[in-house]
């Protein structure tokens, strides 16, 4: 024993002795490696800017933008526009938690090949008639296919979509397709025929519930993971999410899905004015995992795309304003 103590006393004074010289060691090679970094960091910052310009380059048309007076333009022809929308209340809709990549999601049935054979006797299913039009795209009908909704931690984080840099409590996408295309995957492969618009709205955080909104907040304990899903069938009257009707300014763009894959090949129609939703009403969005509930950790269900640049764009508005571009002649 005592023979055991005699080496542990000789390797507490080795330990001692060398403390201070592995600490030197340490502190030279932390200070090599900050210097090492300070050196590399005009390489990191002009790689970084590089990777923007040519982000900007192969994908000029990204969304979401931050709505700047100085890249709109008044355009009459947006001016006292009317809407036509006719969204069901009484159908069968699909709550899904997207996880990362999508977020929440509210879908609507698909009314192609809306019948089904019983019996040897052909029966009409459950579809989706919900459908959507507006003046200054003459001759055009679309239908209401997705509502996509986006949150954040604070009142002004919430929003894709940013007006002069102020931002709002969330932002909701309601997509639709144009009715000549059989699918989305279609619509979105043409632009140049208008196969989609995108409908942006605001969220402005209150006090007060949005009743509108309830029917969703409620079955949203059902879809707490990623991965689940539920139905709505209680009446979810979409079209009082859209305020339009109330005040028809709006900003319209080409740009890109606001979720991957990100196609370039999106109509977007943003809403000035912002419809209600409440902090308790946000709180059970912030509720929601985009984690699995297999997962070890689960996560916040956050997905907002940054902001991207507008490059060369010139946003269209419904209405006129201070410091506004004007429209080429």
């Amino acid at each position: 024993m005592a023979f055991l103590n005699q080496i542990q006393t000789k390797l507490q004074e080795i330990k001692t002795k060398s403390m201070p010289q592995v600490s030197a060691v340490l502190e030279q090679a932390n200070q090599a490696t900050n210097k090492a970094k300070q050196n590399l960091l005009p390489v990191f910052n002009k790689l970084e800017t590089l990777t923007k310009i040519l982000q900007a380059n192969v994908n000029p048309k990204q969304s979401p933008i931050d709505l700047l007076p100085a890249i709109t333009a008044f355009d009459p022809s947006l001016e006292n526009a009317t809407f036509k929308l006719n969204y069901e209340n009484s159908v069968k809709l699909t709550v899904e938690n997207l996880g990362q990549y999508g977020g929440l999601s509210v879908r609507w049935p698909n009314n192609l090949n809306n019948t089904t054979e019983i019996n040897g006797v052909e029966q009409q299913k459950e579809g989706n008639s919900s459908s959507f039009e507006c003046s200054f795209l003459e001759g055009q009908q679309f239908q209401l296919e997705q509502i996509l909704f986006h949150w954040g931690t604070e009142p002004m984080n919430g929003s894709l979509h940013t007006i002069a840099g102020v931002g709002y409590a969330g932002e909701i996408h309601i997509i639709h397709r144009n009715i000549k295309f059989p699918n989305m995957t279609e619509a979105l492969k043409h632009p140049e025929e208008q196969g989609t618009l995108f409908i942006g709205v605001f969220l402005n955080e209150t006090h007060d519930d949005n009743p509108t909104l309830n029917p969703l907040i409620n079955v949203l304990s059902q879809i707490k993971y990623a991965g689940t899903e539920c139905s709505l069938s209680e009446g979810f009257k979409a079209s009082q999410l859209v305020p339009l009707e109330k005040s028809k300014e709006f900003w319209f763009y080409e740009g890109s899905e606001a979720v991957e894959p990100f196609r370039e090949t999106v109509q977007w129609l943003i809403c000035r004015s912002a419809i209600s939703i409440s902090s308790n009403q946000l709180e059970k969005l912030r509720e929601l995992r985009k984690s699995r509930q297999e997962d070890e950790v689960e996560q916040p269900l956050l997905n907002n795309r940054p902001l991207q640049p507008a490059n060369s764009r010139l946003i269209r508005s419904s209405f006129k304003s201070a410091a506004q571009a004007e429209l080429p002649k």
